[in-house]
Protein backbone atom coordinates (compact mmCIF):
# COMPACT_ATOMS: atom_id res chain seq x y z
CA UNK A 1 0.00 0.00 0.00
CA UNK A 2 2.77 2.34 0.85
CA UNK A 3 4.03 2.04 -2.42
CA UNK A 4 1.01 2.70 -4.18
CA UNK A 5 0.16 5.66 -2.70
CA UNK A 6 3.53 6.83 -3.10
CA UNK A 7 3.30 6.28 -6.79
CA UNK A 8 0.01 8.20 -6.87
CA UNK A 9 1.59 11.17 -4.75
CA UNK A 10 4.57 11.54 -7.48
CA UNK A 11 2.45 11.02 -10.51
CA UNK A 12 -0.15 13.74 -8.89
CA UNK A 13 3.19 16.30 -8.69
CA UNK A 14 4.24 15.95 -12.20
CA UNK A 15 0.79 15.78 -13.73
CA UNK A 16 0.29 19.12 -11.77
CA UNK A 17 3.51 20.69 -13.28
CA UNK A 18 2.44 19.70 -17.19
CA UNK A 19 1.75 23.40 -17.38
CA UNK A 20 5.76 23.69 -17.47
CA UNK A 21 6.55 22.01 -19.92
CA UNK A 22 5.61 18.71 -22.30
CA UNK A 23 9.21 17.29 -20.56
CA UNK A 24 9.74 16.27 -16.86
CA UNK A 25 9.80 19.34 -14.65
CA UNK A 26 13.13 21.04 -14.71
CA UNK A 27 14.75 18.49 -16.83
CA UNK A 28 17.04 19.26 -19.74
CA UNK A 29 16.91 19.06 -22.61
CA UNK A 30 12.62 20.76 -22.20
CA UNK A 31 10.20 22.01 -24.57
CA UNK A 32 6.17 23.35 -23.83
CA UNK A 33 6.13 21.43 -27.29
CA UNK A 34 3.77 18.60 -27.00
CA UNK A 35 3.85 15.00 -29.11
CA UNK A 36 1.01 13.10 -29.43
CA UNK A 37 1.40 9.70 -28.03
CA UNK A 38 -0.84 6.80 -27.97
CA UNK A 39 -1.01 3.37 -26.33
CA UNK A 40 -3.94 1.76 -28.30
CA UNK A 41 -6.95 4.06 -27.17
CA UNK A 42 -4.84 5.60 -23.91
CA UNK A 43 -3.62 8.77 -25.08
CA UNK A 44 -0.21 9.73 -22.89
CA UNK A 45 -0.78 12.86 -21.27
CA UNK A 46 2.71 14.57 -19.59
CA UNK A 47 3.60 12.20 -16.53
CA UNK A 48 0.75 9.58 -16.95
CA UNK A 49 1.03 6.39 -14.96
CA UNK A 50 0.43 3.73 -17.15
CA UNK A 51 0.49 -0.21 -16.68
CA UNK A 52 3.46 -2.64 -18.02
CA UNK A 53 0.50 -4.04 -20.26
CA UNK A 54 -0.59 -1.58 -22.16
CA UNK A 55 3.40 -0.16 -22.42
CA UNK A 56 4.99 -3.71 -23.71
CA UNK A 57 4.44 -2.30 -27.71
CA UNK A 58 5.29 0.58 -29.53
CA UNK A 59 3.02 3.57 -29.18
CA UNK A 60 1.49 5.67 -32.57
CA UNK A 61 2.96 9.24 -32.44
CA UNK A 62 1.64 12.63 -34.33
CA UNK A 63 3.06 15.81 -34.71
CA UNK A 64 2.00 19.16 -36.62
CA UNK A 65 5.38 19.52 -38.46
CA UNK A 66 6.06 22.85 -39.36
CA UNK A 67 6.98 21.67 -43.56
CA UNK A 68 6.53 17.93 -44.24
CA UNK A 69 9.79 17.47 -45.27
CA UNK A 70 11.62 18.58 -41.96
CA UNK A 71 13.38 15.29 -41.13
CA UNK A 72 13.18 13.97 -37.39
CA UNK A 73 14.84 11.81 -34.99
CA UNK A 74 12.71 9.86 -31.86
CA UNK A 75 14.12 9.12 -28.58
CA UNK A 76 12.53 7.35 -25.42
CA UNK A 77 14.43 7.02 -22.55
CA UNK A 78 14.14 5.81 -18.90
CA UNK A 79 15.65 8.78 -16.90
CA UNK A 80 15.31 6.62 -13.60
CA UNK A 81 17.64 3.52 -13.60
CA UNK A 82 18.83 3.41 -9.94
CA UNK A 83 22.63 3.12 -9.74
CA UNK A 84 22.95 1.03 -6.46
CA UNK A 85 24.43 -2.53 -6.42
CA UNK A 86 25.01 -2.23 -9.84
CA UNK A 87 28.30 -3.20 -12.21
CA UNK A 88 28.80 -0.72 -15.26
CA UNK A 89 32.63 -1.97 -14.96
CA UNK A 90 31.96 -3.30 -18.45
CA UNK A 91 30.53 0.56 -19.71
CA UNK A 92 32.39 2.46 -22.34
CA UNK A 93 34.49 5.05 -20.64
CA UNK A 94 35.01 7.77 -23.16
CA UNK A 95 31.04 7.40 -23.95
CA UNK A 96 29.17 6.24 -21.13
CA UNK A 97 31.59 7.23 -18.24
CA UNK A 98 30.78 9.15 -15.69
CA UNK A 99 27.23 8.03 -15.65
CA UNK A 100 24.80 10.08 -17.48
CA UNK A 101 22.45 12.27 -14.95
CA UNK A 102 18.97 10.92 -14.74
CA UNK A 103 16.11 12.63 -12.43
CA UNK A 104 16.86 12.02 -8.65
CA UNK A 105 19.78 11.23 -6.62
CA UNK A 106 21.86 8.04 -7.71
CA UNK A 107 20.01 7.92 -11.31
CA UNK A 108 21.19 7.03 -14.60
CA UNK A 109 19.23 6.63 -18.25
CA UNK A 110 18.96 4.46 -20.67
CA UNK A 111 17.84 4.11 -24.20
CA UNK A 112 14.44 2.66 -24.76
CA UNK A 113 13.35 3.90 -28.13
CA UNK A 114 15.38 5.30 -30.98
CA UNK A 115 14.04 5.99 -34.57
CA UNK A 116 15.82 8.41 -37.13
CA UNK A 117 14.45 9.60 -40.45
CA UNK A 118 11.14 10.11 -39.74
CA UNK A 119 8.75 12.43 -41.10
CA UNK A 120 5.27 13.56 -40.78
CA UNK A 121 2.35 14.25 -42.90
CA UNK A 122 0.55 17.58 -42.87
CA UNK A 123 -2.10 16.08 -41.36
CA UNK A 124 -0.07 15.45 -38.45
CA UNK A 125 0.08 11.41 -39.23
CA UNK A 126 4.17 9.78 -38.57
CA UNK A 127 5.77 8.63 -42.08
CA UNK A 128 8.95 6.34 -41.53
CA UNK A 129 10.33 4.02 -44.21
CA UNK A 130 13.24 2.86 -42.05
CA UNK A 131 14.02 0.16 -39.13
CA UNK A 132 14.55 1.99 -35.83
CA UNK A 133 18.13 2.15 -34.59
CA UNK A 134 17.15 1.02 -31.55
CA UNK A 135 14.59 -1.61 -31.53
CA UNK A 136 11.49 -0.46 -29.35
CA UNK A 137 11.73 -1.51 -25.38
CA UNK A 138 8.89 -1.01 -22.72
CA UNK A 139 9.05 -0.22 -19.36
CA UNK A 140 10.50 -2.91 -16.97
CA UNK A 141 11.87 -1.53 -13.79
CA UNK A 142 12.41 -4.00 -11.02
CA UNK A 143 9.86 -4.60 -8.15
CA UNK A 144 9.72 -2.03 -5.52
CA UNK A 145 11.51 0.72 -7.06
CA UNK A 146 10.52 4.43 -7.01
CA UNK A 147 7.83 5.17 -10.11
CA UNK A 148 10.34 5.64 -12.90
CA UNK A 149 10.12 8.43 -15.62
CA UNK A 150 9.87 7.91 -19.48
CA UNK A 151 10.20 10.66 -21.69
CA UNK A 152 9.86 11.11 -25.42
CA UNK A 153 12.51 13.20 -27.76
CA UNK A 154 11.59 14.83 -30.89
CA UNK A 155 14.41 16.44 -32.52
CA UNK A 156 14.65 17.94 -35.63
CA UNK A 157 17.51 15.98 -37.98
CA UNK A 158 19.58 18.50 -39.99
CA UNK A 159 21.08 17.27 -43.14
CA UNK A 160 24.49 17.20 -41.97
CA UNK A 161 23.29 14.64 -39.11
CA UNK A 162 25.74 12.36 -38.46
CA UNK A 163 24.73 9.87 -35.67
CA UNK A 164 26.96 9.00 -32.93
CA UNK A 165 30.77 7.74 -34.15
CA UNK A 166 31.68 4.27 -35.04
CA UNK A 167 33.81 3.36 -31.60
CA UNK A 168 30.49 4.30 -29.98
CA UNK A 169 28.48 1.79 -28.02
CA UNK A 170 25.12 4.07 -29.16
CA UNK A 171 26.35 3.46 -33.14
CA UNK A 172 23.68 2.01 -34.65
CA UNK A 173 25.92 -1.47 -35.31
CA UNK A 174 26.10 -2.26 -31.89
CA UNK A 175 23.40 -0.09 -29.61
CA UNK A 176 21.43 -3.01 -29.30
CA UNK A 177 23.56 -5.36 -27.74
CA UNK A 178 24.80 -5.82 -24.15
CA UNK A 179 24.81 -2.71 -21.65
CA UNK A 180 25.09 -0.55 -24.77
CA UNK A 181 21.92 1.65 -24.26
CA UNK A 182 22.59 2.29 -20.17
CA UNK A 183 24.04 6.21 -19.72
CA UNK A 184 22.69 7.24 -22.50
CA UNK A 185 22.83 11.31 -21.84
CA UNK A 186 20.49 13.16 -24.03
CA UNK A 187 22.14 16.38 -24.24
CA UNK A 188 25.11 15.03 -25.52
CA UNK A 189 23.32 13.05 -27.79
CA UNK A 190 21.50 16.05 -28.97
CA UNK A 191 25.21 18.45 -29.14
CA UNK A 192 27.51 15.68 -30.67
CA UNK A 193 25.68 14.28 -33.67
CA UNK A 194 24.34 17.05 -35.35
CA UNK A 195 20.62 16.65 -34.73
CA UNK A 196 18.45 20.23 -34.33
CA UNK A 197 16.27 21.75 -31.88
CA UNK A 198 14.42 20.06 -29.56
CA UNK A 199 10.47 19.95 -31.59
CA UNK A 200 8.23 18.12 -28.94
CA UNK A 201 8.02 15.96 -26.05
CA UNK A 202 5.86 14.03 -23.44
CA UNK A 203 6.55 11.26 -20.84
CA UNK A 204 5.12 8.89 -18.82
CA UNK A 205 5.65 6.89 -15.76
CA UNK A 206 5.60 3.25 -14.71
CA UNK A 207 6.19 1.82 -11.10
CA UNK A 208 6.24 -1.95 -10.66
CA UNK A 209 4.37 -3.26 -7.50
CA UNK A 210 4.50 -6.66 -8.26
CA UNK A 211 7.15 -7.29 -5.49
CA UNK A 212 9.57 -5.97 -2.86
CA UNK A 213 12.75 -4.34 -3.10
CA UNK A 214 16.45 -5.78 -3.09
CA UNK A 215 18.54 -2.69 -2.68
CA UNK A 216 18.37 0.99 -1.38
CA UNK A 217 19.18 4.34 -2.90
CA UNK A 218 17.53 6.38 -0.06
CA UNK A 219 21.23 7.01 1.66
CA UNK A 220 24.01 9.45 0.57
CA UNK A 221 26.20 6.63 -1.55
CA UNK A 222 25.26 3.49 -3.51
CA UNK A 223 26.34 0.38 -1.39
CA UNK A 224 26.69 -2.94 -2.09
CA UNK A 225 29.09 -5.63 -4.27
CA UNK A 226 29.22 -4.11 -7.34
CA UNK A 227 30.91 -0.77 -9.46
CA UNK A 228 28.13 1.60 -8.11
CA UNK A 229 29.07 4.74 -9.78
CA UNK A 230 27.16 8.13 -8.96
CA UNK A 231 26.64 9.75 -11.86
CA UNK A 232 27.66 13.45 -12.47
CA UNK A 233 26.11 17.07 -13.33
CA UNK A 234 23.29 18.67 -12.89
CA UNK A 235 21.12 17.97 -16.15
CA UNK A 236 18.06 16.57 -14.65
CA UNK A 237 18.45 17.89 -10.83
CA UNK A 238 15.72 20.52 -10.98
CA UNK A 239 12.03 20.04 -9.58
CA UNK A 240 12.11 16.63 -10.85
CA UNK A 241 14.81 15.83 -8.51
CA UNK A 242 13.75 17.14 -5.44
CA UNK A 243 10.79 14.51 -5.64
CA UNK A 244 13.48 12.06 -4.78
CA UNK A 245 14.96 14.13 -2.84
CA UNK A 246 12.48 16.41 -0.43
CA UNK A 247 9.43 15.56 1.36
CA UNK A 248 8.03 13.24 -1.10
CA UNK A 249 11.37 11.81 -1.50
CA UNK A 250 12.35 10.44 1.76
CA UNK A 251 9.03 8.35 1.67
CA UNK A 252 9.87 7.23 -2.48
CA UNK A 253 13.29 6.50 -1.76
CA UNK A 254 12.63 4.49 1.55
CA UNK A 255 10.89 2.15 -0.85
CA UNK A 256 14.00 0.76 -2.30
CA UNK A 257 15.67 0.45 -5.61
CA UNK A 258 17.25 -2.25 -8.11
CA UNK A 259 18.42 -3.50 -11.76
CA UNK A 260 15.93 -1.56 -13.73
CA UNK A 261 15.36 -0.96 -17.20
Amino acid sequence: MRINSTAAVVSATLLASQVLGQTPPDSSPSTDANIAVSYGSDQVTPGIMLPRSVTSTIPTFSFTPPSPEQVYTLLFVDLSINVANRDFSGLNPTYQLPLAPGIGFNRTTRLHYWQAGITFSANGTLVNTTEPVAFYQGPNPPPGDIPHIYAFYLFEQEEDFTGPAEDSPFSAAVVNQGMNRMSFNVQTFAEETGVGDLAAGNYIMYQNTSGTATASASSGSASGTGSAITPTGTAFMGDAGKINLGGVGGLVMAVGAGVAF
